[in-house]
């Protein structure tokens, strides 16, 4: 049960917004359809010393149940984070540099004690957390990302886990927070589609990728902010329950809002539930419900907050 507990746990804190994804090979888009109207041009605008500041809220309840045994494992968690803007290139090109500054979390396995933790009033972090702990409110990396959101290059810091050496040789964009847009301008309708690998354990120590896609559709443009339906859907024929269930959190719908003049993501929304039969052998059921809201928090800003820690 602990293992279990602390699977949850990491998940929730880990969890990727709509955006983000474990990707181990670069999604492509595809613009499907143009829409109608007058097309507008969806793109990030960076500029130099810039900070962007986010707020994100998410829920997560796993139940794992066996025969008449039932675990069930709820989580809360608020996050604060931010990038700052280092440099802009000739072609729009930004190089960001992402920092998680405080995150609150509570969370219960069964009738367990609850876990609550929050990185701003201190106190050491519960065991399995430490790790994360130690990345608050310091920069790892500097990734730079196209104006349409395509991670392009990720440069670790010194002082970065050594994992992060590892992604920055092959541009790992499960590291990319911002969502893809289509090169070309678009109108009200218009669909654009990524798809992307993501891998899921076979045992003996394997792999094996699994295609999934991102449905992205402008729903409307109000002003300057554009509403963006998402569906994520798996591509791979599947056929094995266990690797659905690896798969069961990893399919969010949502929705988008994007400030066209600004070229900012507003707000975010996305909500998970399902549920797979026989996931963890004959006669086990698994259940997923999650949910997380992420909204821009405030003007953005040009001077570097002087709590960071460098």
């Amino acid at each position: 049960m602990h293992g279990c507990r602390t699977l949850v746990l990491f998940a929730a804190l880990t969890a990727p917004t709509l955006h983000a994804g474990q990707e181990a090979s670069p999604p492509t888009v595809t613009l499907e359809s143009a829409g109608q109207g007058t097309p507008q041009r969806l793109a990030y605008k960076f500029s130099p010393g810039q900070f962007v500041h986010y707020e994100v809220a998410a829920s997560s309840k796993i139940v794992m149940q066996k025969g008449e045994v039932q675990a069930t494992a709820t989580n809360e968690t608020q996050t604060w984070k931010q990038f700052r803007v280092v440099t802009v290139d000739e072609q729009g090109n930004g190089t960001l540099e992402p920092i998680i500054t405080r995150v609150k979390m509570q969370a219960q396995f069964n009738n367990l004690p609850e876990v609550s933790w929050d990185s701003q009033t201190g106190g050491e972090p519960p065991k399995d957390f430490a790790p994360l702990a130690q990345t608050i409110g310091r920069a790892h990396t500097r990734i730079v990302f196209a104006p349409n959101g395509e991670l392009l290059k990720i440069t670790p810091l010194p002082g970065a886990p050594e994992h992060l050496a590892h992604a920055a040789d092959k541009a790992d964009p499960k590291h990319n927070f911002l969502i893809m847009l289509p090169k070309e301008p678009v109108g009200v309708g218009a669909v654009w589609k990524d798809r992307f690998q993501t891998p899921v354990s076979v045992g003996n120590g394997l792999t094996q990728p699994i295609t999934l896609q991102r449905q992205y559709t402008l729903v409307g443009i109000n002003g300057s902010i554009a509403t963006i339906a998402l569906k994520t859907s798996v591509i791979t024929p599947l056929n094995n329950a266990e690797i659905e269930g690896q798969l069961i959190q990893r399919t969010p719908s949502g929705t988008i809002e994007f400030d066209i003049d600004r070229g900012v993501i507003v707000s975010q929304a996305s909500s998970v539930n399902n549920q797979v039969v026989n996931a963890m052998g004959p006669g086990t059921r698994l259940q997923a419900e999650s949910e997380t809201r992420e909204k821009l928090a405030g003007p953005t800003a040009t001077v570097q907050p002087a709590a960071l820690k460098r």
